[in-house]
């Protein structure tokens, strides 16, 4: 992570595990290996209810990990919460590059925030706590025995050395359920069934296009990729997709289902303007999707995007 790092991210409630209004904002200033976290909410709050708690997420396989930062305080009608902690270490757990947002627990209430806007999938949330209570439990019932396999990772590239013996197993895994069926399909049938194994192992966040079509998105990070096989999606070669995942540390995958067709994209993270464009297209990513709605479009950060047939 760089030396100096700084953003706002707004946050929502969540109504039954929808996005709603915009209520606040978190501010995160990192620098010199101290991070400032400010998380501001605004709404009605008594005394009479129990206190609110705000945590920061990662993905943690089909869940989204929660550490523990503090509780929130009432102040001139808003509730905040101010913090200090290690950029390495948020209060003891991961680190900021792995978080991906706050979620705030109230008595009855759920807010959250992702660092690049996206909707949160609050259903998915867990305590470290309970992560680790159900990543035991799971352990005992002789469940997801791949993911303890250890892969030997590349310290140049961040990629693994070797995913051989990983994707045998998930193979054996998947292919009880898919193989013999993938075998006598067609490609759209075989790329559901690789999405379907992404789902169940990874968050998926899911919005609304302005086309009328629902995007499910998987954000894919330097270690997430070495827990996919390569027979459940194939990342290529593609030099524009290594230089923007070398650059921003991660990928997107995307999944646009509309009433006629599905469609299948992989997202590279970068900034909209007439160079990028030009060599996004070269390499065959020639969509740009923008993460927030900004009054221009030049300079504006999103994903360069590619269909995957």
């Amino acid at each position: 992570m760089s030396a100096y790092k700084r953003f706002v991210s707004y946050i929502y409630g969540y109504d039954q595990g929808e996005k709603r209004e915009n209520t606040g904002f978190v501010k995160v200033n990192a620098r010199g290996g101290e991070c400032k976290i400010w998380v501001h909410v605004r709404g009605f709050y008594t005394h009479h209810q129990k206190p609110y708690r705000v945590y920061a997420f990662r993905p943690a396989r089909e869940r989204l990990e929660g550490q523990y930062l503090g509780e929130l305080e009432s102040r001139n009608g808003a509730l905040e919460w101010n913090g200090v902690t290690d950029t390495d270490s948020l209060m003891g757990g991961f680190s900021l590059e792995e978080s991906r947002g706050i979620y705030i627990q109230g008595e009855d209430k759920i807010y959250a925030a992702e660092w690049d806007d996206y909707p949160v999938d609050v259903n998915r949330f867990v305590s470290r706590e309970e992560s680790a209570r159900q990543e035991r439990m799971e352990a005992l019932e002789g469940t997801d025995v791949a993911d303890t396999v250890d892969t030997e990772t590349d310290t140049r590239t961040g990629y693994p050395e070797s995913q051989e013996t990983l994707g045998e197993i998930r193979a054996a895994e998947v292919g009880k359920e898919y193989g013999a069926e993938q075998e006598a399909s067609g490609p759209a049938d075989v790329r559901a069934g690789q999405w379907h194994y992404l789902e169940e192992h990874f968050p998926v966040m899911r919005y609304q296009d302005g086309a009328g079509g629902t995007i499910s998105s998987i954000r894919l990070g330097n270690r997430d990729l070495s827990r996919i096989p390569r027979d459940k999606w194939e990342l290529g070669n593609n030099s524009f997709l290594l230089h923007g995942f070398y650059q921003h540390r991660h990928l997107l995958l995307l999944r646009r289902e509309t009433p006629e067709e599905i469609s299948y994209y992989l997202g590279v993270p970068g900034i909209y303007n007439e160079k990028e464009q030009m060599l996004a297209s070269m390499f065959g990513f020639r969509e740009f999707r923008r993460m927030k709605e900004p009054e221009q479009r030049e300079g504006i950060g999103g994903y360069w995007c590619r269909e995957v047939k």
